[in-house]
């Protein structure tokens, strides 16, 4: 199967054709960053729109998932270069543009990341839309607040709005339909839904549904 190659605002991706547990083969794009990496002096500020880059960049592997610590031994995993989403779809160019979901992760603000099978696109592929699942800061690296321009608090929720952002001007590419994108979530990304429906962040389109 030939990889899939797409252009988005910053650049072209190539993607990969899969199966899944049923064997309906769909596009999956993986680890596509949507944010300039919050790493040195942008650790803990506001995130950034992402710049261009030259040439094919391959995204067929999961990308980081946010520093936290591991909920068994408290070892520190994941890195500050985390800022990525996935994509999944069964049409680049289907005949009418797909419904989108959009999934914001769990675990408490502090752990969690958009790596979990569990919540991949095994299930919701097979209803024919496509499916987005966002990686965003956790953690005080996600929400320290200090009251100034070098951590000025809610970063995390910040990162969604970025994500979503992202998605509406890039989402047509991958058969999505920007003006029909819905934001779902579990445990601390039900309460993020909540959190964007009543941020000044978000009230433009970044969104048209919500359930949690």
């Amino acid at each position: 199967m030939e990889d899939p190659i797409v252009r988005v605002q910053q650049g072209r991706l190539r993607g990969i054709k899969e199966r899944n547990i049923n064997g309906k083969i769909f596009i999956a794009f993986r680890g596509i960053p949507y944010a300039r990496p919050p790493v040195d002096d942008l650790r803990f500020r506001d995130c950034e729109p992402l710049e261009p880059w030259i040439g094919v960049r391959d995204v067929i592997k999961f990308g980081d998932q946010c520093a936290q610590l591991e909920w068994v031994t408290y070892n520190i995993i994941g890195s500050d270069d985390c800022l990525n989403l996935n994509i999944y779809t069964l049409n680049l160019k289907p005949p009418k543009l797909k419904a989108v979901m959009v999934w914001i992760h769990g675990g408490s603000f502090i752990q969690g990341s958009n790596r979990d099978e569990l919540y991949g696109p095994d299930y919701l592929i097979e209803k024919d839309i496509v499916l987005v699942t966002i990686n965003y800061r956790i953690g005080i690296l996600g929400f320290l607040n200090v009251d100034d321009e070098e951590a000025p608090g809610n970063q995390g929720l910040k990162d969604q709005v970025l994500a979503l952002k992202w998605i509406q001007q890039n989402i047509g590419q991958f058969g999505g339909d920007s003006n029909n994108v819905t934001i779902f979530g579990q445990s601390a990304g039900g309460a993020s839904v909540h959190y964007l429906t009543i941020s000044p962040l978000a009230q433009g389109n970044e969104y048209h549904g919500k359930y949690n």
